[in-house]
């Protein structure tokens, strides 16, 4: 009887055991989660420089990105940059003619809807965000409608200029 009883104790304190690991774990568990950050940027620095034979260089340090480059006409970009695109958009003539960007997103086909017919060929000129050409053509809309298809670039960011003799147009769209 002595044995069996001495036999419980152990089996007792080895239960214990285990709730307190158990116990201590989930402790420590709820103690550690409140921890995680995720990859965020807290801050960036950077400096644009005008070189002697007037090539501008321009980077930003703080940024986890894909740096980029051109060769042709000279663009070095590196880190985060906030093009002068925003500013070519907010300059757009302040014209009665009004535009309608649809679908944006699109998967292969954007049109540019006019408030009036646009007589003239438009040319369209689209460009990545680093500032390279990638499309460029010479088109006329049908009544107030502007069809282009881009099926062939891949999903990213586009930046596009819409160029006729009443108005030019600088907008962003984005390919799903």
């Amino acid at each position: 009887m002595h044995f069996l009883s001495m036999k419980y104790i152990y089996f007792g304190l080895i239960l214990l055991k285990i709730n307190f690991m158990r116990y201590l774990l989930i402790l420590f568990t709820v103690t550690f989660q409140g921890q995680v950050m995720h990859h965020q940027m807290l801050s960036s620095q950077g400096q644009s420089t005008r070189m002697p034979d007037g090539l501008m260089i321009r980077q930003t340090i703080g940024q986890q990105s894909v740096t980029g480059n051109s060769i042709g006409n000279a663009v070095v970009i590196q880190g985060f940059q906030q093009s002068l695109w925003s500013n070519y958009i907010v300059s757009n003539d302040k014209i009665e003619i009004t535009t309608l960007t649809y679908p944006n997103p699109f998967t292969e086909t954007v049109n540019f809807q006019f408030s009036e017919p646009v007589i003239d060929l438009i040319t369209i000129t689209v460009f990545d965000i680093l500032g390279r050409l990638i499309f460029e053509q010479k088109k006329a809309s049908v009544n107030t409608i502007l069809t282009i298809n881009l099926a062939q670039l891949s999903r990213s960011e586009y930046l596009v200029r819409l160029n006729a003799s009443k108005f030019t147009l600088y907008t962003k769209i984005i390919k799903q």
